[in-house]
């Protein structure tokens, strides 16, 4: 007989919040929905986003069949408006870009996450990266180190998950109650 699966993590006070913008394929959006809920994600931004990808995205019914998203999601017409949005409720907010640059700390640096302050992620598009209007509005970025000889570049679901479990894992043992 099988023991239960282990308690999800706590999650951060302030959680973690998702920029999606720019990412093209159903699929990508779809996943990046679900690893949201899997790691205590507490909000997505949705930018910009045409509605018909992203809407079909959202139809769970077909294989989880009564799921709903446990986390609002909100929409943005600009990059530059979902900033304000999130300054203007909480002006400590980090917007972190994911994306290999000079600048950018390694997902395993002790001291990429910041506890004292929102942070929102944002992945850039499945075959460009971040676009320019998306690197203006970061405040930093994130990359994650790859140690075998492939292509320096993971599917942008693979990628987001990863950062959001390592948040997670942060959250979880750096709570301030």
């Amino acid at each position: 007989m099988s023991s239960p699966p282990p308690a999800p993590a706590a999650a951060s006070p302030r959680g973690q919040i998702w920029i999606i913008n720019n990412i093209q394929k159903r699929k990508n959006i779809r996943d990046l929905l679900l690893s949201a809920t899997a790691f205590g994600v507490s909000e997505v931004f949705v930018v910009g986003q045409k509605l018909l990808s992203f809407e079909a995205a959202l139809h769970f019914e077909d294989s989880l069949p009564g799921f709903k998203l446990p986390y609002p999601i909100t929409r943005c017409r600009t990059l530059d408006e979902c900033k304000a949005l999130l300054l203007a409720r909480d002006p400590s907010t980090r917007v972190i870009g994911i994306e290999i640059l000079h600048s950018a700390k390694s997902v395993n640096d002790p001291d990429v996450f910041v506890a004292d302050a929102p942070m929102a992620f944002m992945v850039g598009n499945e075959g460009s990266g971040l676009s320019d209007a998306q690197v203006a509005i970061c405040d930093g970025f994130v990359y994650i180190p790859q140690y075998g000889g492939g292509t320096a570049s993971l599917n942008v679901t693979v990628a987001a998950s990863i950062i959001m479990h390592r948040y997670a894992v942060w959250a979880a043992t750096n709570r301030r109650d």
